[in-house]
């Protein structure tokens, strides 16, 4: 799962970065309690994204539900002002497969990720999405489309992948209780 604020350089340029500080730390707030609340893990905070993984270090069932869940949270949650502060455009995006997860890097320079083509079509998903946007892949949608009404598909052309992929999106609005 990653989700990133649209447009953050465009709203650096118009704010005090103290005030763009207290706004990212409202959204890595955000990120960080829905991705702990679903038993995810939070892999990093870099700039204005933020990068999170489900399934590990247990994995249960539903693991494809709870980081949809998380993205939506952030992704809606985002866009709504609080604490004296306007929201955040964000974007997100979700694929679900077989990782990498475990140490990356020699000596004393080591980083605990997950890497692989699923990390890197997430990452390409969050990219495209724009704010309020979830884009989740096929196989990610047929593990939770009980939970929602309805989603737009796109066929999407992704950087560094040679065939074109299936998406759809996904809003907290299209999504009911069952």
């Amino acid at each position: 799962m990653f989700v990133d604020v649209r447009g953050f350089t465009s709203l650096s340029e118009k704010f005090q970065p103290t005030t763009m500080v207290a706004r990212l730390n409202r959204f890595y707030k955000l990120a960080a309690q829905s991705v702990f609340e679903l038993d995810g893990t939070l892999d990093k905070m870099v700039g204005d994204q933020v990068m999170a993984f489900f399934g590990a270090p247990f994995r249960p069932e539903d693991h494809a539900e709870r980081a949809v869940q998380a993205a939506l949270r952030i992704v809606s949650g985002a866009l709504f002002p609080g604490e004296g502060l306007e929201g955040l455009p964000v974007g997100g995006g979700v694929a679900t497969g077989e990782v990498f997860m475990g140490n990356v890097g020699e000596g004393e320079v080591r980083d605990f990720t997950v890497i692989g083509d699923t990390v890197n079509t997430a990452a390409r998903l969050q990219a495209l999405a724009g704010p309020g946007e979830l884009l989740v892949t096929d196989d990610t949608y047929r593990e939770v489309s009980g939970r929602f009404s309805s989603s737009e598909e796109r066929t999407l052309e992704l950087k560094g992948k040679e065939a074109p992929l299936l998406a759809h999106l996904l809003t907290t609005a299209g999504q009911h209780r069952s």
